[in-house]
């Protein structure tokens, strides 16, 4: 009752932070007033502005937020795509300014300067804009989530590492200051971190050597050497890694899991950490679970618009198994957590198993499963058909068991999403067979299959025009802005089969593989080597990448 109090107390305050707004959210069925309720109880805790807190709960989108400011306050819709930016003023504005007040200046014409923000409610923004450009008289505000507005700043600043001179300073220590060089360990840990964010890792790799330590990232797929030290520092970076991980200190003999979050540009990020130990001392490989660079809705993942209205077409079915394959690093439980964000509403129950849990979504009942020694995919399906769901995502197909409930879901009404680990969708049948089931079983049952990869896409900025066989396609050349790798994110390349009742009779007739393919391509199937050619030509990503991620056909 007293929070209940406080908050009425606090709506004076609240009507000052924009209660408009959220009026015309409330009316417009966007969110509940249970929702809102919650928010405000979240914002007496926090101090996290109400529309910041609507999205971090998962009431609403960071697009559907956008849009709607911009449409009741009249600002433009920033898309780095379409907006001229003018470097000249960045030299002007600090990064850290830029990061901290969430700004992009973006060019100054006349009097009028156009500026992307996020909180176009932030005084301060104006009132720094002004002080350090001069001759403004009218501000043009183009609004942009968060995470648009981070990703611009990264490839328009670009980021010069300051983890040279703390490494130096590490260096420069003497084997006599080992205790103060733990001191310098930790800034130094934290500026590794939102340096790796920074530069979108996936993963931190400490990995010891007899006289070093090297640290390495995974970028956008590939590994890539960031910086070394003297093995003798080792391990005191290595205990203040297992200690923010919640690892036992004092075991160094077997593997260990372990999480943490940090804040980084404003955002909260999940690390998972893995020690595994090695013969010179304990490798530790940190992954990074960025939810707001991971959870893309559909449109965003990279697949053609075809590719697309297919699978949403298919998400539309009330039952049945739907298989997504590919390796691992493919791209896989990105894919599968942005159709059930599509999924997701008051309407559906939507429950996952998972080994373990990426990251958290909002409105969806998630289970970690722990084998050995807990639940297993296979009894975690039995207990979720007692929870009363529409939907269940189970993380991986790994023995006959999980296959045959996860079918067994699907005949009770249920849609079923899983994965599995072949080299196209074709591979999908002799695994299952494999796995003790047969064409009968999967019948009817089998909706459609999904195979992927990511590509690494060609830098914008130097990517170099070229021929071959006739054809104008773009090689990968290098410059600052990609960290002279000629390339700058990844896109989704697929193949997509849904199963029809003719499918179903040449799997029921134990057609081969060939006959299989000779069939679906009389039908318009593309298969996962003539998409990533379209993408080539398209010059979003080279024929190398191509050949270094699918191979050569």
């Amino acid at each position: 009752m007293e929070k209940v109090l406080q908050i009425r107390k606090n709506d004076a305050y609240l009507k000052d932070q924009g209660i408009s707004f959220i009026d015309t959210l409330l009316d417009s069925g966007m969110i509940t007033s249970d929702q809102l309720h919650i928010a405000k109880v979240e914002h007496l805790k926090s101090g996290k502005p109400l529309d910041t807190l609507l999205v971090d709960l998962g009431f609403l989108s960071d697009q559907l937020l956008i849009e709607t400011k911009s449409s009741l306050a009249g600002y433009l819709k920033f898309d780095m795509q379409k907006t001229l930016i003018d470097r000249k003023l960045l030299r002007i504005l600090p990064r850290h300014d830029a990061e901290t007040l969430r700004i992009l200046p973006l060019y100054h014409a006349e009097y009028d300067f156009h500026v992307a923000v996020c909180d176009p409610e932030d005084l301060r923004i104006f009132d720094r804009l002004r002080a350090l450009y001069k001759g403004i008289s009218h501000f043009t505000v183009y609004i942009a989530t968060p995470a648009e507005l981070f990703k611009a700043i990264d490839q328009y600043y670009g980021y010069k590492r300051s983890l040279g001179g703390l490494l130096q300073a590490c260096n420069d220590r003497t084997s006599s200051d080992l205790q103060s060089y733990e001191t310098a360990g930790v800034p130094f840990l934290q500026a590794l971190f939102v340096d790796a964010v920074k530069h979108r890792a996936s993963d931190i790799h400490f990995e010891p050597e007899d006289k070093f330590v090297c640290i390495r990232y995974r970028i956008d797929g590939v590994l890539r050497q960031i910086c070394a030290f003297h093995q003798q520092y080792w391990s005191m970076l290595c205990v203040r890694l297992k200690i923010i991980s919640g690892l036992n200190i004092a075991e160094s003999r077997l593997p260990q899991d372990g999480r943490f979050s940090l804040n980084v540009c404003g955002r909260d990020v999940d690390f998972r950490a893995s020690s595994l130990p090695t013969q010179h001392g304990e490798n530790i490989v940190i992954r990074i679970l960025d939810k707001r660079s991971s959870l893309q809705p559909l449109e965003e993942l990279g697949l053609t618009a075809l590719q697309t209205e297919k699978i949403k077409n298919l998400l539309q079915t009330p039952d049945g198994v739907f298989i997504i394959t590919g390796p691992t690093g493919s791209g896989k439980t990105t894919t599968l957590y942005s159709m059930l964000h599509y999924l997701s509403a008051a309407s559906v129950n939507i429950m996952t198993l998972e080994d373990p849990i990426e990251y958290a979504l909002p409105h969806i009942r998630q289970v970690e499963i722990q084998d050995p020694g807990g639940i297993t995919f296979a009894e975690g399906v039995r207990a979720i058909l007692r929870q009363d769901p529409d939907i269940i995502f189970i993380g991986e197909i790994r023995d006959e068991a999980t296959a045959k409930m996860a079918i067994r879901a699907s005949m009770t009404g249920h849609l079923v999403f899983t994965t599995l680990h072949t080299q196209d969708v074709f591979g999908v049948f002799p695994r299952l067979f494999d796995l003790g089931l047969t064409p009968r079983f999967l019948e009817g049952n089998l909706k459609g299959i999904l195979s992927q990869r990511l590509l690494r896409k060609l830098c914008p900025e130097c990517k170099k025009r070229t021929i071959s066989d006739n054809r104008m396609i773009f090689m990968a050349k290098g410059c600052e802005t990609c960290s002279y790798t000629g390339y700058w994110g990844r896109t989704s390349v697929a193949e997509i089969l849904p199963i029809t009742e003719d499918i179903e009779e040449l799997i029921g007739r134990q057609s081969t593989t060939l006959e299989l393919k000779r069939y679906v391509q009389t039908q318009g199937f593309q298969t996962l080597v003539q998409e990533a050619l379209a993408k080539v030509y398209a010059g979003e990503t080279s024929l190398e990448e191509m050949h270094r991620v699918i191979g050569r056909a």
